[in-house]
């Protein structure tokens, strides 16, 4: 991990399963960093004049030479020197980085701040500090809060620029560090354009090609949808990402999963478009094709797939195996369909292709088809329950779906499959952190939903559960027990830390993976999830889910027409477009081999798995952090006499929690959401929330709350001060009808417990 920022620059290392010793790496006075050039591993320089000034590219940095004399004289030579420390935990490298004379610096919500909230940063120092200057001062406003803690000096600051913002923090007198901010439009606004770009700019529709349907890959360089007869540099092997594969099937399961929330006839449309004319009979096989029905085609792209056994020179060493075999794929398709049964039962008119019944049905055997065909066809490698596979969580959601239908048999298959993996990852390998890669960001969503799922879920034991094909053993487990699921939640959290950024404070790594990328999010989630609802103490954890949550939205290019619709990619044609991932060095190349500079990369490619992940997590929580106080993370906040006004302001407006250390309230709508722009209000003792519900749909309808206590509590509910009875879904788990007549209705939640919080 590299934080270069000036005087304030460090290192430190990790093992790839997160386990300590630490070792940091700390600049002595007088040293500082301000460029790395990443064509050769990683070189780091304290003076770049040379190096940096022959890249073409941006660098937020200066570029500084020293000239030192020949001979002997007064300017001959120069000391630098770095300090080498080994800690046993992330306290410790903080406490470590005060000490030795940097910052430890805490930032929430996040260092990519919609427009529409504030953030606040602790500076942690010995440092006498001069000044905080702002990049663009006319559009920044910076106000200092106080010392919260000792040596603990706090800033609030607002960015109406949107875009990079840099702050530089001027110390001691000639030495400096930046904090690097990026501010974007509001969350809701991203979360709805990217939508509505994908729609309208990124499907194919002519019926001459085999692609009809298809979502496919935006170039924001050249403004221009990218597919398989318009490759635009995705030449050869790397053409599979515009026609399959996690890059283009990732794209309609996110806009599926946005229509949950905010439904739009056209979008909807467009999906089932998709479904119609792309995957139903061409990437994926059909109910009536034997064998294999359900499979899906994976790379280069399903004609090519489908082909293959009349073609030469197509991957010829898999010519035995029918080209079905990828997991990952079964996962995103599983995912949309999902969704789409969501969106049918809750909005049956706005559906023409399927109904619920059909979409559920199209789920459940996408699901299993995920356990099966990949196992069967190629269990040496695309092993499905060795490998952590992006949205396959989802199959929990339809095994709840399953069972509240009444198809008890499909579910129990379904979830004894789901608890096979859920074992192996527990019980049965040593290292479970891989996916793709031995080193890799995907597999973290997954290893905590299983996890989780250990945590939430009584599984029985087994004798000979599954046979494994590569070491010829079956896999038993005579004794499951929930703390060796909690153990594993501690172990996965911890080697998701090793790529993730923590102590690192700009954007493009404060809660991002490695190259700040969709992946941000989908481990995001994790760590949120884990904060709110497991974490003896939560505000580490909040603090770092949540700007893991806000960080990747920075790869996506929008604006205003005062920003010209974009700041990686200015043009009205490019508003709602979006980066695969961070170039964090200055002349770096994109996924397609293109040299480009620092910045957002040029195509979308897998940025919405990232999206879809999004949905998962968006929520506003009211939290009272030991630093910064009661704060609303997604939120604004205004604390009065009563108590607090908290308008959310997550993306979705349709979760909200209070989490504290001893006390955790969480409610959630099944469709709808809170008002817009319209304050929730809590009172003093936490004990009663009211709030609107606005009717999204216009129509009338059925809906459900749900709310979850920690520690269990006694709840009354009241909707339009009418008292709803409960369901009880568990001793801290209640879920209340609500029958949704006019545009909006008032509803207030009643807690008995009253504890010191």
């Amino acid at each position: 991990h590299q934080y270069i920022s000036g005087n304030g620059s460090f290192l430190y290392y990790t093992k790839r399963i997160g386990k300590p010793p630490y070792l940091l790496v700390i600049p002595m006075k007088g040293t500082k960093l301000e460029y790395f050039d990443g064509s050769d591993g990683g070189r780091l320089y304290i003076h770049s004049g040379l190096s940096g000034n022959r890249v073409k590219g941006s660098w937020r940095q200066k570029h500084t030479m020293v000239k030192l004399d020949q001979v002997r004289g007064k300017n001959t030579k120069l000391h630098y020197g770095f300090k080498f420390r080994w800690a046993d935990n992330y306290d410790e490298m903080r406490q470590i980085l005060y000490e030795e004379g940097l910052f430890d610096i805490r930032i929430v919500p996040g260092m990519t701040v919609p427009s529409d909230l504030k953030a606040q940063f602790s500076l942690h120092t010995q440092n006498r500090i001069d000044s905080i200057i702002s990049e663009f001062p006319e559009n920044t406003r910076i106000s200092y809060l106080g010392e919260k803690l000792p040596h603990h000096y706090v800033y609030e600051v607002e960015f109406s620029k949107l875009g990079e913002n840099m702050l530089t923090v001027h110390y001691d007198g000639d030495r400096h560090t930046y904090l690097e901010f990026f501010s974007t439009e509001p969350v809701e606004t991203l979360i709805k354009k990217r939508a509505s770009f994908i729609v309208n700019k990124q499907q194919h529709r002519d019926t001459t090609k085999w692609y009809n349907g298809l979502f496919s890959i935006y170039d924001m360089k050249e403004g221009v949808l990218r597919g398989p007869d318009n490759t635009g540099g995705f030449e050869g092997w790397n053409g599979y990402v515009l026609a399959c594969d996690d890059p283009a099937l990732c794209k309609a399961p996110f806009v599926a999963a946005k229509n949950v929330y905010y439904p739009v006839d056209e979008e909807i449309e467009a999906v089932e478009y998709y479904i119609e004319h792309f995957v139903w009979g061409g990437l994926q096989r059909t109910d009536m094709e034997e064998p294999y029905p359900y499979g899906i085609y994976g790379v280069p792209n399903w004609k090519a797939a489908r082909d293959i056994w009349t073609r030469t020179g197509i991957r010829s060493g898999q010519l035995d195996r029918m080209q079905i075999w990828r997991s990952y794929d079964y996962a995103h398709i599983a995912m949309l369909y999902y969704h789409m049964y969501q969106i049918a039962k809750m909005h049956p008119d706005k559906v023409k292709y399927l109904n619920a019944n059909e979409y559920l049905e199209r789920a459940y055997q996408t699901a299993r088809a995920f356990f099966i065909y990949p196992y069967e066809i190629w269990g040496e490698y695309y092993e499905t329950y060795k490998i952590g596979c992006y949205n396959e969580l989802v199959i929990e959601k339809i095994i709840e779906d399953l069972e509240k239908e009444g198809r008890k048999n499909e579910a129990g298959w379904l979830r004894n499959e789901y608890e096979k993996k859920v074992k192996y990852f527990i019980y049965d390998d040593e290292y479970p952190y891989a996916s793709e890669f031995p080193t890799d960001r995907t597999a973290f969503e997954s290893s905590y939903a299983f996890a989780r799922y250990g945590m939430m879920n009584i599984m029985k034991p087994d004798t000979n559960l599954w046979f494994d094909k590569v070491y010829r053993k079956w896999y038993s487990h005579p004794v499951i027990r929930k703390e060796d699921a909690r153990n594993f939640m501690e172990r996965q959290h911890y080697a998701g830390l090793a790529v993730r950024g923590w102590l690192e404070t700009t954007y493009f790594q404060l809660g991002a993976d490695n190259s700040m990328s969709y992946m941000a999010k989908m481990g995001g989630w994790s760590i949120l999830d884990y904060g709110m609802y497991f974490a003896q103490l939560p505000y580490d954890w909040l603090q770092l889910g949540y700007a893991s949550y806000l960080s990747s939205w920075a790869l996506m290019n929008t604006g205003t027409p005062e920003s010209d619709y974009g700041f990686w990619s200015p043009g009205e044609q490019n508003d709602g477009a979006m980066g695969w991932a961070y170039v964090s060095s200055k002349g770096g190349r994109s996924r397609n081999r293109s040299i480009m500079g620092r910045g957002a990369r040029i195509y979308c490619g897998e940025a919405d798995l990232g999206n879809g992940a999004a949905l998962r997590i968006a929520t506003t929580v009211l939290s009272n952090d030991p630093l910064f106080g009661w704060i609303a993370y997604g939120g604004n906040i205004e604390q009065n006499s009563q108590g607090f006004e908290v308008i959310p302001r997550d993306g979705i407006r349709n979760r909200f929690s209070i989490i504290t250390e001893k006390r955790r309230i969480s409610i959630e709508f099944e469709r709808d959401g809170f008002l817009k722009d319209d304050k929730i209000t809590i009172d003093n003792s936490l004990n009663t929330i009211g709030f609107k519900i606005e009717n999204r749909s216009g129509d009338k309808h059925n809906t459900h709350l749900v709310v979850i206590t920690l520690p269990a509590s006694t709840i009354e509910v009241r909707l339009d001060n009418r008292k709803l009875k409960p369901v009880k879904i568990s001793d801290t788990k209640l879920l209340f009808d609500l029958d949704i007549i006019d545009r909006t209705h008032n509803i207030e939640i009643i807690f008995s417990a009253n504890l010191n919080y």
